[in-house]
């Protein structure tokens, strides 16, 4: 018969024991899918940095890092989901939604910024199309913002199958040898 460990608390907080008795000190531990840091205590750490540098929640589990975080000097677009549907001919899309700031003297959307992104799949370049339902977010990629404001936009592209696709973000008016660029890999299964 085997046992799972299990969580426990005290007046000090949460820690957590496993099955044969011991428990994680000073390290993360892999516990349901998700990671924890434990103290010098055994305790996790909550709503904090841990000693390497990774961020921790309120229920102690590692913060994951969006999948991209993009900025340059007019624009900074921030990765906060993704979703499958279909575009208005019925052919299956993926919408990518991002945080859009504009960091421009004047107003411009995420349409008419620096930051421009492509999307591959099985290295071929997905079509951007229009999906065949509206929301705010992709509304929103069209609409210019002042300086220092943050919108959640939407883009989407035709996809082929549920491979994965890969985002390539980068720097649209910069010709110079060190053009911004960055490389995101969406799982879609």
């Amino acid at each position: 018969m085997a046992f799972a460990g299990e969580w426990k608390q005290d007046a000090k907080g949460w820690w957590y024991q496993n099955d044969d008795g011991s428990y994680p000190v000073n390290s993360w531990q892999d516990i349901n899918s998700k990671q924890y840091y434990f103290n010098e205590s055994g305790y996790i750490l909550t709503n904090t940095s841990t000693p390497d540098g990774k961020q921790v929640g309120a229920d102690g589990s590692m913060v994951q890092a969006p999948l991209f975080d993009f900025d340059i000097s007019d624009s900074h677009v921030k990765y906060t989901k993704h979703e499958i549907s279909t575009d208005y001919d019925g052919n299956a899309c993926v919408i990518v939604y991002y945080g859009f700031t504009n960091k421009a003297n004047e107003a411009q959307s995420a349409l008419g910024s620096g930051s421009y992104i492509t999307a591959y799949q099985n290295g071929i370049e997905c079509d951007s199309t229009i999906a065949s339902s509206s929301n705010n977010a992709i509304d929103n990629y069209y609409k210019n913002v002042m300086p220092g404001i943050t919108l959640n936009v939407a883009e989407a592209f035709k996809i082929s199958d549920k491979s994965d696709v890969t985002l390539i973000l980068e720097e649209l008016w910069d010709w110079s040898s060190n053009k911004k660029t960055s490389k995101a890999i969406l799982n879609l299964n």
